[in-house]
Parts: structure tokens; sequence; C-alpha cells
């Protein structure tokens, strides 16, 4: 055996620096996993608004966020910074890929402000606004639209139940009074947020992984789908069980829907199946609608809704084009000033007169039309891979679950709402050629990238 001193190679250059190469790809893939997932589970608790203590008198907290609320906020700022600085190259993609409607909304955005009325209070709604999108996406756009609803199903589970156990331990923040009287709000500022949020998770933890044998995590997503559906009957909303019917219907519908050969005949389909959903909606459900209602001492005159709304619509004509200010229209304050009710009317209750009144009408329209081409972009597509088309399903019903429940409620889109961050996640449309700029195309990572 040869003993020669030219056979031995150097130790540091052959075998550690490689070694060692790795060792910082795994310590900075960690490390990315980290930060994006405080980023994204603190959107999302964020956006809910969930906390210790929230009157129970609805009044008695509008328009009042708990400090830890606020800190929550702006812990986004140092730690979306961080994650630029560890993959600006992704961020730089994730900006360039983006649609030309967004860059013309976000025009709009802030041609709003320039002409708002307080453009102070339109600013900081921006931030808000801004750093609850930005994590969300950050997170769809690294690991992809599976593994984003994976996350989101773990959120779901764990809310409900805290809200749950907090309406138990805490009925006397948990139950509200006042015009709400009885009527349970869990955590949330509001039985109607509450009655939404449950609505949307439902759907959300639908189970679509069938094995031999039932796992403790399948057991937690059945308990925490049984408690949602209580948490629905107790906060007394007839708007959350009348989203929670659409939102089955169209979530099996839409596997009926992906069946179909061709893109083309799929478009038809989707076309032929809004026309029937606007039908049902505007007929046969509003029948449905009445008797939930009346089962939980209600009507169906929308509490007012239509006072409220004929009064604002001659102020969407004042100023058409710019609006009065970005999300200026959610204060309170603004509204107490412009509409004079025998009640108190702390919001528009209708999103899309709310964005006319905010951002002018021109925004409004590129706004829904941008939505609803996503929509119907989503409902027409067909992914071979099962896990895949089943995500596809679900951002379909939270977008349009969205779309129908703006037309009684304000803030449901272009603001810090409780489902902003669910509907943020739904809207992005990247594909896998996104993807496989960043890493090697694999069985997961395809299953994984999603348009």
């Amino acid at each position: 055996m040869s003993t020669s001193f030219d056979s031995y190679q150097p130790i540091g250059l052959q075998r550690h620096r490689p070694r060692t190469r790795a060792q910082y790809r795994m310590r900075r893939e960690t490390l990315v996993r980290i930060v994006l997932s405080v980023i994204f589970y603190v959107s999302l608790w964020r956006a809910t608004g969930m906390w210790y203590g929230l009157p129970a008198n609805f009044d008695d907290s509008v328009g009042k966020d708990p400090m830890p609320m606020r800190l929550l906020l702006m812990s986004l700022v140092p730690l979306i910074g961080l994650y630029c600085v560890l993959e600006p190259r992704r961020v730089f993609e994730l900006i360039r890929s983006a649609s030309p409607l967004v860059g013309i909304i976000c025009l709009c955005v802030f041609l709003s402000i320039a002409f708002s009325v307080s453009v102070g209070s339109s600013l900081r709604a921006l931030v808000a606004v801004a750093l609850l999108t930005a994590g969300p996406i950050l997170y769809r756009a690294r690991y992809g639209a599976v593994e984003t609803f994976e996350c989101l199903a773990k959120f779901a589970i764990a809310a409900a139940f805290i809200n749950v156990l907090y309406t138990a331990a805490f009925p006397q923040f948990a139950v509200m009074r006042g015009s709400y009287a009885g009527m349970v709000k869990g955590a949330f500022y509001h039985k109607n947020m509450l009655g939404q949020f449950s609505a949307t998770n439902f759907i959300l933890l639908l189970p679509f992984k069938s094995g031999p044998r039932l796992r403790y995590s399948d057991l937690l997503r059945w308990a925490a789908m049984l408690l949602y559906l209580l948490l629905i009957v107790v906060a007394k909303s007839s708007t959350a069980v009348v989203l929670l019917s659409i939102g089955i219907a169209i979530f099996y519908g839409m596997g009926f829907i992906q069946r179909f050969p061709g893109r083309v005949f799929r478009s038809f389909v989707v076309l032929l199946g809004f026309a029937i959903l606007g039908f049902l909606v505007s007929v046969a459900l509003m029948g449905v609608a009445q008797a939930v209602a009346e089962s939980f001492g209600k009507d169906l005159t929308l509490s007012g809704r239509t006072n409220v709304w004929e009064q604002l619509l001659p102020l969407i004509f004042e100023r058409p084009l710019t609006g009065w200010g970005f999300a200026l229209f959610r204060q309170p304050e603004i509204m107490e000033q412009y509409v004079r009710l025998t009640w108190d009317a702390q919001s528009t209750h209708n999103t899309y007169i709310e964005l006319a009144l905010n951002m002018g009408i021109p925004a409004t329209v590129i706004w829904t039309s941008f939505v609803v081409m996503r929509v119907v972009a989503k409902m027409t597509s067909a992914p071979l891979n099962r896990a895949l088309a089943i995500t596809k399903r679900k951002e379909v019903v939270i977008i349009i679950l969205i779309l129908i429940g703006a037309f009684t409620e304000a803030g449901m889109m272009l603001a810090p709402f409780i489902l902003w961050p669910h509907t943020v996640i739904a809207l992005t449309s990247l594909g896998p050629e996104f993807l496989s700029r960043f890493r090697k195309p694999t069985k997961a990572g395809n299953q994984h990238a999603s348009g």
C-alpha cells in the first residue's frame, strides 16, 4: 500500500467544507421556517382580535384595541424585515410576479389616502392591512397551498377549543349584554365575528385524508368541527348558518365540477352554477334564512341596515372617484358624524358600500373584478393531486363566503378583519413555476405548489 504524501488530501477542503455548507443550509432553513411560522400565526391571531376580558357590551369596546393586540401587530414589522433579509431574492420575485391588477389596486389605495379627509387615520389603517397581508402571502409563497391550509386547520382547531373553554371559564366576558344579551361571542369582540369565523373554519376542517385507522389528529379535527357547530348555535348568528349551508354546498359542488374534462366546459358549468346559486340565494334561501332568523328571535330586515345604507349611498356620489379616505368609514366616530339613527350605527354593515366610500367607485369595481376573476380561475382548474384539488375547493369556498358575507357585514375585504389572512391566502395564485425557481422539483414540492 502506498504511503506517499501525495495520496493524502486536505481534509478541510475535501470533507469538512461540504459538510459545513450543508449544515449552514439546514440551519438557515430551520431559521426561515421558525420566522415564517411565527409571522403566520401572529398574523392569524392578531386578525381575530381574540383576547381576555373584552367587554361583554360591544359598545364599550368599539374601536379600542387592547395594548397586547397593538404590540402583536407591531411585532410583525421586525419579523417581516428579518425574513426579507434572509430571503431577499424570493421576496423580490414574489413582488415581481404580482398581477398588474394588484398594482392598480395599490395605486387606487394611495390615491384615496392622498385625498383622504384624515390622512393619518388612513395611513395607520394601511399599515395594519399591509402587515396582516404580508405574513400569509410570504408563508403561502414559501411552502405552497396545501401546507398553508394544514397550518390554518391547526389554528382553527386550537381556536375552537380556546373559545369553548373561555366561554365556560369567563361567561361574564364571553356572553354579550345589552341589545345582544345572552348571545355568546367567546373571546371575540362580537358574536357575529364568532359566527363567521366558526362557519368558515368548519369548511376549512372538512377532512380529506382517510386511512384505515382513526388517528388522534382526526379525532381533534372532528371534535373541533362539532364545537364550531355548537358555537354557531350559541352565538345565534343567522348569517353564520346561511354561510355554512352555502359553503358546504359549494365545497362538494366543486368536487363535481372538477371531474369534468376541459377547462372551457368547466367554465360553462361554473357560470351555470353561479346563476343557480344566485337564484337560490335570492329566492329559496331567503325563506330558510327567515326561518333561521325567527328561531333566533330576529327578523330579516337586516337589523336596520337598510336605514344605514340609505344615508350612506348619497355620500358615495359626493366623492365618487377617490372616496373619503382609505378605511375611514370603518371608524365609529366617522359613522356617528354622517349617520343619524335612533341606535348607534358603528359600521356600514356592507363591505361594498364601505369600499366605495373609502376608495371610490372605480377602485371598488377593480377590486371586486380582481376577486371574481381569481375565484372563477380557481373554480375552473382541476389539479391532478387530490390534496391540492381539495385545497382549491376550500380556497373557492372562502372567497365566495367573503363575497356573500360582504353584503351584510363591513370590513370583510381590504381590512384587518378576522378572516382577512384566510382571504389573502385563498386569493394568492402562485403556480409550480414560482416554487421551481427556488428548489428542485420533488414529489412533495409538486403537491404543495398551486395556482
